[in-house]
């Protein structure tokens, strides 16, 4: 089994908050990859830490064959970020986010505009969303609008944190389903935060658990059974 990320005794610390304690987790390449656990226990920050945004205090991140995150400025447009509050801008139009990491890797304006619409058609948003400032949109077409920029230049590892948080359990299941449609038509690989722990075996290939900073529960989607582990307990 080959893996497109791997996090080695990773360790993380706010003050005298230690919140990653050794994490070891293996994401394997063209798969889909929840990880769950108590609010509160480290998923941001390992998200963070796995995307090179946050540097940990020890241990270490292997990212598509990369094993320094001091050298990731090459790997970057290899991996697309998903924030939990979308972290869209709010001076620029929709497609105008899209497009942002594309012009910023020095994609003609034309042709980002072009991809950028694309995409966002991709995620459901047509060109009267994509023509409008975020805060003219819904929350659940917020989140696509920050899919499509999550997309943009068709990475190969997407980091997604909580990509349903706030949303409908209808909109929130039409959301996953079009993540993993795009993962497996793009051939790519994903970790993806939710705090929903229902029909986990349904949702994804494998499940990993957080809690208090460490992974206590690492296994495929179809062993993510609640008498696995408590936490794998529907909430």
């Amino acid at each position: 089994m080959t893996a497109s990320l791997t996090l080695h005794g990773l360790h993380k610390s706010f003050g005298t908050n230690h919140v990653l304690k050794g994490v070891d987790l293996t994401v394997p390449t063209g798969a889909t990859t929840a990880l769950v656990g108590p609010s509160g226990g480290g998923k941001t920050v390992l998200l963070k830490s796995a995307a090179g945004l946050l540097r940990p205090d020890s241990g270490r991140v292997d990212a598509l064959g990369e094993t320094d995150v001091r050298r990731w400025g090459p790997l970057r447009p290899r991996i697309g970020v998903l924030f939990q509050r979308n972290a869209l801008f709010d001076s620029m139009s929709v497609w105008q986010n899209v497009a942002f990491p594309l012009s910023r890797r020095g994609a003609p304006a034309k042709q980002a505009r072009a991809e950028a619409f694309h995409l966002l058609a991709q995620v459901g948003l047509d060109q009267r969303a994509g023509e409008a400032p975020p805060v003219a949109l819904s929350g659940g077409m917020r989140k696509r609008a920050a899919l499509a920029r999550a997309l943009a230049g068709n990475p190969e590892l997407l980091l997604l944190d909580d990509p349903t948080a706030g949303l409908d359990p209808v909109l929130a299941a039409s959301m996953e389903q079009l993540i993993r449609h795009l993962v497996r038509s793009r051939g790519a690989t994903a970790l993806i935060v939710t705090a929903d722990v229902q029909d986990l075996g349904e949702r994804f290939d494998h499940v990993a658990i957080l809690d208090r900073g460490r992974i206590v529960w690492h296994g495929t989607g179809k062993d993510a059974a609640p008498q696995r582990h408590p936490l794998l307990a529907a909430a």
